[in-house]
């Protein structure tokens, strides 16, 4: 046996200091010769030793002999490595009744204590034997009590390594984490929650493998900046792994069924969609190839495929992934609308169906999906979009044409009909094959050129060139809850642009209304799905019929024509806010101009201007006559400065009187609040007529 310690000693390369013993006595004692004629006890010391996975330091063994061939045995070691299963400190042995027999030294009943790597003190109940010969040392934990749990197992160590199967009952997880249990760093801290399940470990000649089989309940962890946290989590993890070298492989099953998991900005409740996830994978070279992914969340999301990702921050570098979502409502409530935020599709219902396919690697990204009936409905009415089927393709680089198809729906209340558009996506940018024809309430916008750049950079640009079919006023009204009115808008789009948020014209828009033309001029609406949309333009009035103007809104009967400017037209919100105007009689209209006594009612009523009547006795006219009429109106905010259409003696002409019977109408009041001037307006159109006697 002196020979066999020698041997080992070399092996293992052991620095050995002797005390208080010879060589002697230590083989007798080895060799269970009779205790009779031995020393009473005796201690080895050894500065290290060592075997395949494992590494014991300032290791000191006392032994005193007992009854017979029984001895009471004590092993000291100051530090205990094991290969990927971290550092044990301070670790101690003690067994009252060790015996010896055939060259196997067992010990039924031990108690062993150690510190963690977080310093705290730990005590366990075992067994063990080592047989000698064989070079093999059996452990069989009954009991460890640690983390406010128990652990219970066997390992066993030898010449060609060393082995675990463990099994854990309710250990905390805030407990593991510190202790150094865990894989370290870790991106978050445990707050609650426990782990139990079990564990096999083997180890020896660089060569690791792990196989787990863990439930998680009411799990809580959190990173330092709030934006990775989850609470009352509970699932089960499945797993193997193996390392062979530097590179390992292996395969991992994930199960979410309880609780909630927040990654900004995504939200993710189990127990609404609970959550599986499978994987195989390989380390090598620092790279990490996930040979086989599949994700599972019911109906809202699947999808499979592989991936390669590159270290220093982790990232793709390739990818092959199919995905299908049957029930788009969940995708896009789980996935999509966190991302919307602050824009115009943040707020929508969404069903329909889509399944494709994500391949290539930065640079040369592919982008595939086929739609099925999927219906678009923002919940505020803005917009609504439904029927869609087809086919989207969009890549890095050259892809085939891609068609959709919409059976119809509103934008602003303005009614879509069915369409088919045929384009292509690559590099971000948009481009339209092919003109298309967009039904738009009784008419239709026609666009021959669309072309858009930077989709989904946040600087999204676009080119739209077409015409506007005619859209009769009248179906205009009853969208937007107008009078009826006849006449309709129409005419060429040169160039419509949108940039940095704003939708604009360059060129003008004709209104045709009233057997006149209001042309408005370089109109820009600034977000125009957003919750503040911002309309700038400048209007032009040409030739209006007051008749039909004043049958459409029912102020009285007016006759003659109306012409001027709105300058630096803003509306907020679809609310004027800012504008220079000023309407008229044209210069040299030759028209019949008549008012009636109704009308100078409305216009006499509206913000409280005052009526002059240049005789009495005209109170028993219907109608008069005038040679012009008009104001202006300064808008800044919430008032509305007046003017009329030439000066009078102390204030201003609304309506000029020619003609008989005459009448004159003047206003004194400069300034009126714009929300009671319209107050004014209208309570004057729903006023009966007047009765003249």
């Amino acid at each position: 046996m002196h020979r066999s310690f020698v041997s080992a000693a070399r092996q293992f390369r052991i620095p050995v200091r002797l005390s208080r013993i010879a060589w002697l006595p230590l083989a007798c004692l080895l060799t269970g010769a009779d205790a009779t004629s031995d020393p009473p006890g005796g201690s080895l010391q050894l500065e290290e030793l060592a075997g395949v996975g494992w590494n014991a330091q300032r290791l000191e063994l006392d032994w005193s002999w007992g009854e017979g061939t029984t001895l009471a045995l004590r092993v000291t070691v100051g530090a205990l490595d094991l290969e990927r299963a971290g550092r044990f400190g301070d670790l101690r042995l003690a067994c009252p009744q060790t015996s010896l027999a055939a060259g196997v030294a067992r010990c039924p009943a031990a108690t062993a204590q150690f510190t963690n790597a977080a310093g705290t003190p730990v005590t366990a109940r075992l067994a063990f034997s080592y047989d000698m010969v064989r070079d093999e040392l059996t452990l069989d934990l009954q009991q460890l009590d640690h983390c406010d749990g128990r652990v219970s197992g066997r390992a066993s160590a030898g010449s060609m390594g060393w082995s675990a199967k463990l099994t854990a009952n309710h250990l905390a997880a805030k407990c593991l984490a510190q202790a150094g249990w865990l894989p370290d760093p870790l991106p978050v801290e445990f707050t609650a929650g426990g782990i139990d399940g079990s564990v096999e470990i083997t180890a020896g000649d660089a060569r690791l493998e792990l196989v787990a089989d863990l439930s998680v309940r009411d799990l809580a962890f959190g990173d330092q900046s709030g934006d990775f946290a989850g609470e009352e989590i509970g699932g089960q993890l499945q797993g193997r792994w193996q390392r062979d070298g530097e590179g390992w492989q292996g395969e991992i099953g994930l199960q979410l069924e309880r609780g909630v998991v927040f990654r900004d900005p995504v939200l993710v409740d189990a127990e609404v969609t609970p959550f599986t996830v499978t994987m195989s994978a390989r380390h090598a070279e620092g790279n990490l190839e996930v040979t086989a992914l599949e994700v599972d969340q019911g109906d809202a999301l699947a999808f499979s495929g592989r991936l390669e990702l590159a270290p220093d921050p982790w990232r793709v570098t390739a990818a092959d992934i199919e995905f299908a979502s049957r029930e788009l409502e969940g995708l896009y409530t789980t996935w999509l609308q966190p991302y919307l935020i602050g824009t115009a599709l943040d707020d929508m219902e969404v069903s329909g169906a889509v399944a494709g396919r994500v391949n290539g690697a930065p640079g040369a990204w592919q982008i595939e999906a086929e739609l099925e009936q999927m219906d678009l409905l923002d919940r505020q009415g803005r917009f609504a979009l439904g029927g869609i089927t087809g086919d989207v393709a969009w890549g890095d680089a050259g892809t085939r044409p891609s068609r959709l198809r919409w059976a119809g729906g509103q934008v602003l209340h303005l009614a879509l009909g069915g369409a088919e558009a045929s384009f292509t996506l690559r590099d971000g940018a948009l481009e339209l094959l092919a003109p298309l024809r967009q039904p738009l309430v009784d008419g239709a916008l026609a666009i021959t050129t669309l072309e858009a750049a930077g989709i989904g950079s946040g600087a999204a640009r676009m080119k739209l060139e077409g015409g506007l079919e005619p859209v009769s006023l009248e179906a205009l009204g009853y969208a937007f809850g107008w009078p009826s009115m006849a006449g309709q808008i129409g005419g060429t789009v040169p160039a419509l642009t949108y940039a940095d948020g704003t939708l604009a014209v360059a060129g003008e828009l004709r209104v045709d209304v009233f057997d006149g033309v209001i042309r408005i001029h370089d109109p820009r609406l600034a977000r125009p799905l957003g919750p503040v949309a911002a309309l700038q333009a400048d209007v032009d009035i040409e030739g209006m019929d007051l008749e039909l103007l004043t049958r459409t809104f029912t102020i009285g009967r007016i006759e003659g024509r109306l012409g001027g400017r709105i300058d630096g037209l803003l509306l907020h919100d679809w609310r004027p806010v800012r504008f220079d105007a000023r309407l008229a009689t044209p210069p040299g209209d030759d028209s019949r101009h008549r008012i009636s006594q109704r009308a100078v009612n409305s216009i006499t009523s509206v913000g409280g201007l005052g009526g002059v009547l240049s005789q009495s006795a005209l109170r028993f006219f219907d109608e008069f006559g005038y040679s012009r009429l008009g104001f202006s109106c300064r808008l800044r905010g919430a008032v509305c400065e007046l003017d009329g259409v030439e000066p009078a003696a102390g204030g201003y002409y609304l309506v000029k009187g020619g003609g008989l019977p005459r009448i004159d109408i003047i206003g004194h009041v400069r300034r009126v609040d714009w929300a009671e001037l319209v107050d004014r307006l209208q309570r004057a159109m729903a006023a009966p007529a007047p009765v003249v006697e």
